[in-house]
């Protein structure tokens, strides 16, 4: 990555070049938590980072610094929280002085994908988009990676195996015992000792980095005042999807269905009618 895109590095010359040719904010956030005893307290907003970092070097753009604090955690050491309410005033918060700072288009990507989370965040650019020209989209990151089989986990095969492509420094198997039947503190989904690896993690981060250059670039030149209005209509139909589903203990099942699955495919390749078309077929289907 040979271009600069940190916000923090730019001189001002080169934020006017960038501005001028690709006006893309990428908005990294996560939190600090226990991962596991193997992984970064900060793995969340790290992983973001890192890929936001890759996706800016591909699609052109520039990095916000990494936000830290989030919604909800691991009910471990060292972990931060803090309140929706607050959290939602903050992303929009966020949201205001990028468009007032005028980038077009913004890629809010979340590491820490408690549920309460990625709703707040896609709900936040919802009703920010509602009274701006800004053009936004929240997600958490492996809502681009669902052909690759990720899914979202904690601590588990999918995010060590990302961390140790990204920053294998913050990854250490050792601290892990190597009797797989010992169970893992703080550990959400398939075994890292098994089935995690640098290799994967290489494999789903470019696939990641790949599929949002193409998101963001395809806001920034492929979106007309129609495509903005239908985004926002799909979007805000996700909202409400999570907004039925958030509290309830099948929650993740939900989430993990194919026609859920369809409907964010269809949204972040821009086929926002056939999305909410699906959406809205979802919302009938759990509000029975």
């Amino acid at each position: 990555m040979s271009r600069k895109v940190r916000y923090e590095e730019l001189l001002p010359d080169e934020m006017a070049e960038i501005m001028r040719e690709k006006p893309i904010a990428y908005l990294p956030f996560g939190t600090l938590e226990w991962h596991g005893l193997h992984l970064a307290l900060g793995n969340d907003a790290v992983k973001a980072y890192e890929l936001c970092l890759r996706v800016a070097g591909k699609a052109g753009g520039v990095v916000v610094p990494a936000t830290y604090w989030a919604i909800g955690g691991m009910p471990h050491p060292w972990t931060t929280r803090f309140d929706d309410s607050l959290i939602e005033r903050l992303f929009c918060a966020i949201f205001e002085q990028m468009a007032h700072v005028g980038f077009k288009v913004v890629i809010a990507i979340t590491g820490h994908y408690g549920i309460e989370q990625f709703y707040t965040l896609k709900k936040a650019a919802c009703e920010f988009m509602h009274k701006s020209s800004l053009i936004i989209a929240p997600m958490p990151e492996y809502e681009v990676a669902y052909e690759k089989g990720y899914r979202g986990d904690h601590a588990a095969k999918w995010e060590t195996s990302i961390l140790w492509a990204l920053r294998p420094e913050l990854v250490d198997m050792s601290r892990l015992s190597e009797n797989v039947d010992e169970p893992l503190e703080g550990v959400g989904g398939e075994d890292p000792r098994v089935h995690a690896s640098k290799q994967l993690g290489e494999e789903v981060v470019n696939h990641i980095v790949k599929r949002l250059s193409e998101v963001a670039l395809r806001l920034l030149n492929g979106t007309s005042h129609l495509d903005r209005s239908r985004l926002i209509r799909s979007l805000n139909t996700q909202v409400r999807i999570l907004e039925k589903i958030k509290n309830r203990e099948d929650r993740w099942e939900a989430l993990r269905t194919g026609e859920y699955e369809r409907f964010v495919d269809y949204l972040w390749r821009g086929k926002y009618v056939e999305a909410t078309n699906e959406g809205e077929a979802i919302l009938l289907k759990i509000s029975k």
